[in-house]
């Protein structure tokens, strides 16, 4: 299949590769081998992941879960994974959609957003797997045609969508009854850009800092400072893909510098800001 630029990354802990194939628009791709990082992130897109080989711990929605080959990984826009232990070292495709693509399809089923996944791994043997298989075909044949590829895409979409997705409910109320951390969370998604302070965070939800950082990592996996960085860095991606300087985005995104975004992208991404722009655009 055609593909727009590739971009790689390679060091002692594996490779890594991402790109958006040029007859799936809406699709990012990312390739690991023999990786043994830890990784965290707060999800913004839909997502799938196939482990090829090897595995690891990880945790989501206060729960830890094992993935191997066999079982597809489901992610959706705003939760949270974070590995905890590899078992052994990881080759793993990942394929991350647009939130318009999956919600639009959504529709079609019968399903309004926003989404819920009922399941964080699926079962191993369905409509699913099997879809993912041909998609899986497509992106390695360089003579697929637009048709078969955009049907592939579809299928494994609507397929994932019927075995696995529901309507999420909707948060309903004063949002002074809901629970102090999700006000926490909430605070922080309002508040991307400013300098949040502990203190001030800890007041405006009605709990002492210590009861906050206890209680927030519980919820949500991560402490409110590493939940703020995850969401500079998921705004720092779309800035990037629309083709603005690093520089310029690390200020907007409420770092200090381009030498801070650097850093944190990098760790959180598994590429530079200069990396991910150029396999973007």
């Amino acid at each position: 299949m055609g593909r727009a630029r590739v971009t790689c990354a390679e060091g002692a802990a594996g490779s890594l590769r991402t790109w958006r194939p040029a007859l799936l628009p809406g699709v990012e791709v990312t390739r690991v081998e023999e990786d043994v990082r830890l990784w965290a992130g707060h999800s913004t897109r839909y997502a799938l992941l196939a482990t090829d080989a090897g595995a690891f711990d990880f945790w989501y929605r206060k729960r830890v879960w094992t993935q191997g080959p066999g079982r597809l990984k489901l992610k959706q826009p705003g939760e949270v994974h974070r590995d905890l232990r590899v078992h052994a070292p990881v080759t793993a495709l990942s394929l991350a959609f647009e939130p318009s693509l999956v919600e639009n399809a959504a529709r079609a089923v019968g399903l309004r957003a926003p989404l819920a996944f009922r399941d964080v791994l699926t079962r191993g043997t369905g409509h699913t797997e099997a879809a993912w298989g041909r998609l899986r075909a497509v992106l390695s044949d360089s003579g697929v045609g637009p048709l078969e590829a955009e049907s592939a895409l579809a299928e494994t979409v609507e397929a994932m969508l019927r075995e696995y997705a529901e309507e999420a409910p909707l948060e309903t109320g004063d949002a002074r009854h809901l629970p102090a951390v999700r006000r926490a969370r909430d605070f922080l998604h309002a508040r991307v850009a400013e300098a949040v302070g502990l203190e001030a965070l800890s007041s405006a939800v009605g709990l002492n800092r210590f009861q906050l950082l206890r209680q927030f990592r519980a919820e949500f996996g991560l402490p409110p400072h590493e939940y703020l960085t995850h969401l500079r860095v998921a705004r720092a991606r779309v800035l990037l893909a629309r083709g603005r300087p690093a520089g310029d985005v690390a200020l907007e995104v409420g770092l200090y510098d381009q030498s801070q975004l650097n850093r944190h992208f990098k760790r959180i991404v598994g590429l530079t800001p200069g990396q991910y722009a150029r396999a973007r655009q």
